[in-house]
């Protein structure tokens, strides 16, 4: 007699799962994150490429920077936006003379604030100091990242910067 109700416990408790975890087997799973950005038409070979030579050694870093202000890790996040603010960058012509990387006038702007804004985290960074402010110093960064992205995909080379907003408008 023991049986039948034994079989019947689990064939129900079978049941119960399947109705329960059907939604969890049944959800589609995510798209993997992109890996980098797509190639922006109006940028000619030439200058993306000495983009992705630059951005590939700056993506790792980057990635490195976000672990290290998440873990606390302030030496780490002193090394790593440092190494951002001064070494990271895409050079800018010198003089007429020289080629300057056909690239939108918002992207070099973006970039210097991007430095600004490293040196900042750097500094915020110190041993003993504010976490939230370390936090609003690596928002400041990951603003600039998004600027400098959006520019390199949308700017046009041709284009010239946005004049500032008068202050207190």
């Amino acid at each position: 007699m023991r049986s039948p109700a034994i079989l019947g416990a689990l064939v129900l408790g079978a049941l119960v799962l399947l109705v329960v975890l059907q939604p969890a087997v049944a959800a589609p799973k995510p798209a993997a994150p992109a890996r980098r950005l797509p190639a922006p038409e109006h940028v000619s070979t030439e200058a993306r490429q000495q983009v992705k030579a630059r951005m590939g050694q700056h993506a790792l870093t980057m990635e490195n920077l976000v672990r290290a202000v998440v873990l606390l890790d302030r030496p780490t996040v002193r090394m790593l936006a440092t190494r951002i603010a001064d070494e990271e960058i895409i050079a800018r012509a010198a003089s007429s003379r020289e080629k300057q990387p056909p690239l939108p006038p918002t992207f070099f702007t973006e970039q210097d604030e991007l430095g600004a804004a490293a040196r900042q985290l750097a500094a915020a960074a110190v041993d003993g100091g504010d976490d939230n402010v370390m936090a609003e110093r690596f928002a400041a960064v990951t603003r600039t990242c998004v600027g400098c992205h959006s520019s390199y995909l949308h700017g046009r080379p041709d284009a010239q910067p946005a004049e500032p907003k008068p202050a207190g408008r």
